[in-house]
């Protein structure tokens, strides 16, 4: 693998659970201790290398300090085209130690033991008269018996003395099976201590904790480093940073900032500390009557209240000079990281903005910096981005600052339609009030596109977006979705195969699954939220006063017409109150000192309670989606005076722990519970509940019933983003006891116990594989995600009733010569199939394996096929032979492997020869007068 190619990807690390690290750590045979992970050749088995250590600051340092510890380059190693490093293990807490361990399908084992001391004899191992490993689920029968005979005997009789099998497993129908008693002798958050304060051993390596990012905290998982690099690595990432062990600290915001630099990188920017500018941060505060919730005594407490609303109206922005952005010009944002620094970047024409106010010398500043000439100022930021100054001063940061920044991302379009398109979730439509008939009207062009796209290959074409020259460039292809996209480039007469229309329908299926999630297409982007920017100029050279030239209810948006009514949506989105109405205003102002695109949207959050209604939104690279649909914003517009805005009320806790092994696990054990899906569906059930009683008769019993539950929808929007920021900032309340309480006052049960959910929720549960009918019953209520789904339900497509081509005949045949196809070779390829599907059955029959696992092991054994056969030369009848193979039912085991194996494998002389049958295709433009519409686009076929 090239240099190169390495500067901007991440690498693979294996990904483990912390109780196989555990007990392979801790054997009886100390001799056997560490975690394996070679096969028995000695090679390393990179199958449950499944996690990616992406490209980041931290990658570049941990590579250099690899280099500068081990005086070598083998930080790591390349397999099948890809990078790999033993020096990091991702580790998940998903289990217990018990006293028995099921190690693979069946096997239990008791702890303390490893699979290399494991002789099975008639399903048990047991040694000095203990019962060391049993296979479970298979018949147990002795070679050296009768197998029939034994297994009849063992239907009766166990093999072994009953005793031996002790409390956790019995015999029964000639099989032994595993009871659910099986003793836990280490709890998961045991195991972490234990771990976090004696690491572990894998591979001749050890390793020590290391850090965990804010979503791996959300779920337990956390980095574990090779230890001959940890202390380099963590000297660097604290930044001079000293924190003397057992000393008492804010470890929650500690773990936070240190995990900045973890952050997936496109590329790197240079910013040296004389080039920023820090000034004072504003906070807008006034009066407003909103749906308050605050902590009392522990407890959540919500109600309608006038208080008092703080806004940090530039909490996450900077603003960046327009020379800065070099490569990244032709963008408005770019989010940044560095050591104990966030923030996201603004395009802005800093320099103009000095000279148009008369600004030649920095001592007419107003704010911090090391600038001796006003030129020398490109990046003007805030205190709250610095993460430093709580634990430093500011001129140890610009002493201390490394002058390579991180860029994270910018703005960009959305998928749908070159950007013109945005796509609404469910949570939005559950909360807007709408009529059926106006449901219906707002999925008209939805099936609309639906009927084109079963009548039109020309828009398949368009819509997925199909490789036209891939067809004829032997590369490398994924998945059968890659395959078609290129076969769509192929002819015309593709799509009469049953393999096309195979396509089509799961493409169809695939629209009606999103449709029923609320995943409407709605004219609209999503816009990255910019607050104040020009307040925040002013505030560079002392000229803020506080106010702000911004109307009450507009915003700045250059991808909606002056003027235009919009609706903007953030997520995560709970309730009617956190719709934003508003009308788009272009003000000259913004457009002369920022260069800004149709995915930024200016704001102002002084005097107005922006950011609570948009769910407790910031300027750290925060997006909203917005939108000009008439329907939304009218279903919108009835209620939005109607309903207070959620505001959280809720101080954060500063929760000061110990810095040690210890205070660091129990630290990630008390973040790692994480209850946001279920806040979400909570409040969506609410809503539910509060429209099906709005849509109808409101008797004056009903509006305290509707009130009450607004209320608690309020108080499960303020639960969410205590959820979200709890890896960083403790949580005060109990989020899991509030939940409990709100679901005791709401959930609904019917006559068998199951939890009556509204009709859309079947849809998402199977979607998500929560389905289960014995415990849960769904009801439609008048509310609009059920109302699309009687929509969806009744919507009917055209039908297709023809007689398919096959395969082959979509290929212009060879000069057939049945001597010139190479038999041998077909065979070879047949037969080497068949042992990779038979490989690639087996893993699935691995319960043991996570699906990501089991995902990512089967990738690996086709990858491994496909670059054995990419080396084969094919001459065309061969290969045509070959193609019609995948039709015939005696190769029906092997047929879609067959045929992804052809098509996946660069093979030159097998695209040379798919590439003769390459014909001109109907193409979608737009045109004005096109006889084809498209959401409201018209398009002709060329």
């Amino acid at each position: 693998m090239s240099k190169k190619k390495l500067k901007y990807t991440g690498v693979h690390i294996k990904s483990v659970d912390a109780k196989d690290l555990y007990i392979s750590n801790t054997y009886i045979d100390e001799s056997q201790c560490g975690y394996k992970i070679r096969n028995k050749n000695g090679e390393i088995n990179v199958r449950k290398f499944i996690n990616t250590l992406d490209y980041s600051l931290d990658l570049i340092k941990l590579r250099e300090i690899y280099q500068r510890v081990y005086r070598n380059k083998n930080f790591s190693f390349a397999k099948d085209g890809k990078e790999y490093t033993r020096h990091v293990i991702n580790v998940t807490f998903n289990y217990s130690n018990k006293e028995f361990n099921r190690v693979r399908k069946g096997l239990y084992i008791k702890y303390g033991y490893s699979l290399a001391d494991v002789e099975l004899d008639d399903c048990v191992c047991v040694r000095d008269g203990e019962l060391i490993a049993i296979q479970t689920y298979e018949p147990s029968e002795r070679k050296d018996r009768n197998a029939e005979e034994w297994r009849e005997r063992c239907t009766v009789h166990s093999p072994v003395d009953v005793e031996l099998l002790g409390s956790f497993f019995e015999h029964k129908d000639g099989f032994y099976t595993a009871k659910k008693n099986i003793k836990v002798l280490n709890s998961v958050a045991d195991i972490r201590a234990y771990l976090y304060n004696n690491g572990f051993t894998s591979d001749g390596i050890e390793y020590v904790r290391w850090k965990r990012s804010a979503g791996s905290g959300r779920v337990g998982k956390c980095l574990f480093i090779d230890k001959r690099l940890y202390g380099q690595m963590n000297k660097w990432e604290m930044c001079g940073i000293k924190i003397r062990k057992g000393a008492k600290v804010d470890l929650a915001a500690l773990e936070s900032y240190i995990s900045l630099t973890t952050s997936s990188i496109i590329d790197t920017l240079e910013i040296y500390p004389e080039n920023i500018l820090v000034i004072d941060d504003f906070e807008s505060k006034f009066t407003d009557t909103v749906m308050a919730t605050r902590c009392v005594d522990g407890r959540l407490v919500t109600a309608v209240e006038e208080c008092e609303i703080n806004n940090s109206i530039w909490d996450g922005q900077s603003l960046l000079d327009v020379s800065m952005f070099g490569k990244y010009r032709q963008y408005g944002m770019l989010l940044l990281r560095s050591r104990f620094f966030k923030t996201c970047c603004f395009n802005t024409n800093i320099q103009q903005w000095f000279s148009d106010r008369g600004i030649v010398d920095v001592g007419q500043l107003r704010g911090f910096t090391l600038a001796e000439k006003i030129e020398d100022i490109k990046l003007i930021t805030t205190p709250s981005n610095i993460k430093f100054l709580k634990f430093g001063t500011l001129n140890e940061w610009f002493e201390r600052l490394d002058p390579v920044f991180g860029i994270v991302k910018h703005e960009k379009p959305t998928h749908y339609f070159n950007g013109r398109m945005v796509q609404c979730h469910y949570q939005l439509l559950n909360t807007i009030q709408l009529t059926y008939a106006e449901v219906g009207e707002l999925l008209k062009q939805s099936f609309d596109f639906l009927r084109q796209i079963k009548t039109n290959p020309a828009v398949v074409r368009d819509y997925i977006k199909y490789q036209e020259q891939g067809i004829i460039e032997p590369s490398s292809v994924d998945s059968k979705n890659d395959i078609v996209y290129r076969l769509l480039g192929l002819n015309e007469k593709f799509a009469g195969t049953k393999l096309y229309h195979q396509f089509l329908n799961d493409l169809i299926k695939s629209v009606i699954r999103n449709l029923r999630k609320g995943h409407v297409l709605v004219r609209g982007n999503y816009s990255t939220l910019f607050g104040n920017p020009v307040e925040m100029l002013k505030q560079a050279i002392g000229a803020f006063d506080g106010s702000t030239a911004f109307e009450k209810g507009t915003v700045h948006n250059l991808n909606f017409n002056n003027g235009e009514e919009l609706l903007g949506t953030r997520s995560p989105h709970v309730t009617i109150a956190n719709v934003l109405l508003c009308t788009n205003h272009l003000y000259p102002e913004i457009q002369r000192y920022f260069n800004l695109t149709k995915e930024i949207v200016c704001v102002n959050s002084i005097d107005e309670n922006l950011l609570e209604r948009l769910s407790g939104a910031d300027f750290d690279s925060d997006t909203m989606a917005l939108t000009n649909n008439r329907i939304l914003i009218a279903g919108a517009r009835r209620n939005y005076n109607s309903f207070s805005v959620p505001t959280k009320l809720v101080k954060p806790k500063t929760n000061l722990r110990k810095f040690t092994h210890d205070g660091k696990a129990n630290l990630d054990i008390t973040t790692s519970v994480n209850k946001i899906g279920e806040i979400i569906n909570l409040s969506q059930e609410l809503n539910s509940k509060l429209w099906d009683l709005y849509n109808g008769e409101v008797a004056n019993e009903e509006l305290e019933r509707i009130a009450g539950y607004y209320r608690d929808v309020s108080q499960l929007d303020v639960m969410s983003n205590l959820e979200i920021d709890s890896a960083k900032r403790e949580n005060p309340a109990d989020n899991t006891f509030e939940l409990k309480k709100i679901k005791e006052r709401h959930i609904e049960r019917d006559e068998y116990g199951r939890h009556v959910r509204p009709m859309f929720f079947k849809y998402l549960d199977k979607d998500k594989g929560y389905y289960n009918p014995n415990r849960k019953a769904y009801r439609h209520y008048n509310t609009t995600m059920d109302f699309l789904q009687k929509q969806i339900t009744a919507l009917r497509l055209p039908r297709t009733n023809q007689k398919f081509l096959s395969f082959s005949e979509i290929l212009k045949t060879p000069d057939t010569n049945n001597m010139q196809i190479d038999y041998k070779r077909a065979k070879s390829i047949i037969q080497s199939l068949r042992r990779a599907r038979s490989e690639i059955v087996k893993i699935y029959n691995t319960p043991s394996l996570s699906k990501q696992e089991k995902y990512f092991a089967s990738s690996a054994i086709r990858q491994e096929y496909i670059e054995q056969i990419k080396s084969y030369r094919c001459n065309d009848n061969t290969m045509y032979y070959l193609l019609t193979l995948i039709e015939q039912d005696e190769y029906s085991d092997i047929s879609v492997l067959l045929f992804n194996t052809l098509f996946g494998a660069p093979n030159e002389s097998f695209y040379k020869f798919i590439a003769k049958s390459k014909e001109p295709i109907g193409k979608l433009v737009e045109n004005e007068l096109g006889d084809i519409q498209i959401y409201g686009q018209r398009y002709s076929v060329v």
